[in-house]
Order: structure tokens, then sequence, then C-alpha cells
């Protein structure tokens, strides 16, 4: 649920914005896309969405060779943007209405623009953004705005819950005529932030030589029902460690899961991993999962960066968002999915706990890419 400040700015926008789009109403202008357009796409959601975003890029760089993309994007997840290389431009998406102005002039002077496209996203500044900017050519999902009326192109899909994150976005680039036959996230590691990440890996990080499994220990406190329980890492942990004395065990999270970090550490003895946790940035989050053997995660924003930079995966999904909308997509068989099974009578998140999930299962799948070769 949103904070009571989030909810006064969005009814400030809807007032404001909506009471002007209804005195003249929005129609759809004709959007004609070649690799001499310019695109404007919002993109400003968590780390998993913005990378399920993406793939639009991917199709819209590979469909007209040369276009000009820029994204708007949330200030906290800039990082993404700047390692996707079909990225042209970058615009920070910051709250506050002097930022919005300033923002919204700097969109002006790099116009016209040929499409607006909203991604992932419900804040409203994006959608008052382009309403300002060019309303006829801007290109929505319903599913995703409290603020359709403000869009010149809205698209709607029956079967929007039923289908893959990638797909529910790739629909809006073939809407303008793009397309790609490899939708896979995009993120990469520059070279330079690898060779950093190991220096400091190896000078202050505790890293030895040998083989790497990451595990992601949390994720968003919103939705706490798709974290596997402690006590499960910690049994995972030490069959890993029975199977493989060597191999580096490292445990990965935000500075808000460091009181798991600390239950499961106390909960191992003498028995160390790599901590990790609150200590990286994107960039050497990323630059460790592009190293990784094996990762396992749930449902978190590091499963989706992990599946961009090419890491094998084991990924632990609640039956309430499943792997069929959220898990790996178009990678073949690279990845593993252990997903809760959905109980009878299921009617929300905590009908099914995620302790169900063994780590003896788990671990049956880090061994089988164990056995993989890159």
């Amino acid at each position: 649920m949103m904070n009571v400040a989030a909810q006064i700015n969005l009814w400030v926008y809807r007032l404001l914005f909506l009471a002007r789009a209804r005195r003249s109403s929005v129609k759809p202008l004709p959007i004609k896309l070649n690799s001499g357009s310019r695109v404007l796409i919002f993109s400003c959601a968590g780390i998993g969405d913005t990378l399920t975003d993406s793939v639009v890029f991917k199709a819209l760089a590979e469909t007209y060779p040369g276009i000009f993309l820029a994204q708007v994007v949330h200030e906290r997840r800039r990082a993404l943007a700047e390692h996707n290389p079909y990225v042209s431009k970058i615009y920070r998406l910051k709250k506050g209405w002097i930022r919005f102005y300033r923002l919204y002039q700097r969109l002006k002077e790099d116009g016209p623009w040929d499409a607006l496209l909203h991604l992932r996203g419900n804040d409203p500044e994006p959608r008052c953004l382009s309403f300002l900017l060019d309303a006829g050519r801007t290109v929505g999902i319903t599913h995703m705005s409290r603020m359709n009326e403000l869009c010149g192109h809205n698209l709607t899909f029956a079967d929007w819950d039923e289908i893959h994150g990638v797909e529910q976005t790739l629909r809006v680039a073939r809407y303008v005529g793009a397309d790609t036959a490899e939708p896979h996230l995009v993120y990469q590691v520059k070279e330079e932030e690898r060779v950093g990440f190991e220096a400091r890996a190896r000078r202050e990080l505790g890293f030895s030589d040998g083989h790497r499994i990451v595990l992601q220990i949390g994720g968003g406190k919103r939705a706490a029902w798709r974290d596997w329980p402690i006590d499960r890492y910690v049994e995972l942990i030490m069959l890993i460690k029975r199977e493989w004395p060597l191999v580096n065990v490292i445990i990965l999270g935000g500075r808000d899961h460091l009181d798991r970090r600390d239950e499961l550490k106390r909960r191992l003895g003498q028995l160390k991993v790599v901590d990790c946790v609150g200590k990286l940035s994107i960039e050497e989050s990323a630059a460790l999962l592009g190293s990784a053997k094996v990762v396992v995660s749930t449902d978190t924003g590091m499963m989706h960066l992990a599946f961009a930079v090419g890491a094998r995966v084991v990924a632990l999904i609640h039956c309430n968002n499943p792997a069929s909308r959220v898990g790996p997509y178009g990678y073949g068989d690279r990845h593993r999915v252990v997903e809760l099974p959905r109980p009878l009578g299921y009617r929300c998140p905590a009908d099914a706990d995620m302790r169900e999930i063994t780590a003896e299962l788990v671990f049956s799948k880090v061994c089988e890419l164990m056995e993989t070769i890159d």
C-alpha cells in the first residue's frame, strides 16, 4: 500500500491533469517508426521490473538499427539504464514539483518524440510528463496505470494476468512494429567494474579461489511471503559445504536484510560464509552474480539481475506469483525452477508457506547446475 505522502501526491496529479485531459479529449495520433526515429520510454519501477523492460529496448534497436532510445528511470535504478547498450540517453526521475518541471523542460527541448512508451511503473509523474509532451503519440498499458485518460494509445489484454512479464512489455514493442527473436533481459557488466570488484572481493570481502555459489537471502518487505526461511538457507549451506568444502558460499542482500544475515550466521556457528549483505552496489552485485557458478534466489530484483548477466539460477518461486509470470524466460534449460505448489482452497499468499520447499530439493537443483559447463 502507498504511504500517505504518495497518496496525496497521486491525488494532486490526478486532480490537475485528469481535469485538463477531460476538457480536451486525447486523440491517438499515428505512430510510424524507422531507424531515424526518436522514442522516449518510461520505465520507472523496481529492479526486476526495470530489467524486464530492457527487452523492449532490445527489440526496438534490433528492428530499427540506429533508432534513438531515451529512458526515463527512477534515480535509484539509473545503473540499470547505464548498463543497457541499447539506451541512447538517460533521464532521471525524482520526486518534487520543481524537479518535475525541470525534467519536463529537458524532455521538451530534446523532442519532438516520434513515440512515447510507458512500460513498468505506477507513479503519476511519467503519465503527466508524456501528456504534456505529446499525449496523442503516447502508448500505455491500461493494467498498469490509474491515469489512462492521459494516453492516446491504451493497450488492454484479456490474458494479462496469465502471461510472463517479458511478454507483457514486449506487446508494447510489437504495437509499434518491433520484436526480437531472443527476448533476454539486458545488463552488461563493464570490464573495469568486473576487475574492480574482483580486487575488492579478495582484499576486503574474504573471497578465496574456487567456484562461487551466491545465495540471495531476502526480498522486499512488502512481499515477505516470497522469502525462503533462514533455517532452510542454513540447511542448504550445510549440504553445499559437505559436498564442496572449498566452494565460496556467498550471501547477498540489501541493508534491510541485516537481521536475516545475523540470524543465518548465528545458526551456522563455526561454518563460514562470505558475507556481502548490505555491502555491494548494483554494479558490484552484477559483477558478483556474473562470476558465480550458481545463484539461488527467490523472486527478487537480484534474481532478474542474475538472469540478465548470464548466471545460472535456481529460482525459488511462490505460487502466488508463479514462474510462468516471473521466472526465467527464453533461456532454454539454463536455469532451474522450484515452485511452491498451490494448495487446495488457496486464497492469499499466507495460505502457502515457502518452508514447504526443502533444502534437499534445492540442493539437487544446485548439483544439476554445478555439473554444467559454461
